[in-house]
């Protein structure tokens, strides 16, 4: 595809120049960057909230966590989120933990586990209901 040049009005120049400075410490192109910040808007529907997408069911709205980082889920954590949020999906690309006192009736909550890339641990007690919920493309390792 040829490259083009775009300008983009009122493009906030300190954003840019963290961007700039990202690419230049990874090796990469600003446009690499940019590229994949715009695919991931676009994956979330490009509503501007990053943690509300459609569900496969039709209309109805889910919450969506997503992990780029590190984050460790307990029993009380995800039933704190269900009466915040309703049951929600969760997105992994980071390291998700669930800790040992998860069990099956905190896991009712959570719709779906995509493991995008990362690894998410999960106590040998709920690591098959995780495989029933889960669609896998990192780790999914039990303890």
């Amino acid at each position: 595809m040829p490259q083009k040049t775009v300008s983009i009005r009122g493009l906030d120049t300190e954003l840019y120049h963290q961007i700039f400075s990202m690419a230049k410490r990874s090796g990469k192109r600003v446009a690499d960057l940019m590229n994949i910040a715009l695919k991931q808007f676009l994956e979330s529907n490009g509503n501007g909230s990053d943690s509300v997408r459609k569900t496969d069911q039709g209309d109805e709205d889910c919450f969506v966590l997503r992990n780029n980082g590190e984050i460790f889920l307990s029993k009380t954590d995800i039933i704190v989120l269900q009466k915040k949020v309703g049951t929600f999906k969760i997105e992994n690309r980071g390291h998700l933990v669930f800790e040992k006192d998860v069990d099956e009736e905190a896991l009712s909550y959570i719709n779906g586990l995509i493991i995008h890339s990362g690894v998410v641990e999960a106590p040998h007690t709920v690591y098959p209901h995780l495989l029933i919920k889960s669609e896998i493309y990192g780790k999914l390792l039990k303890y």
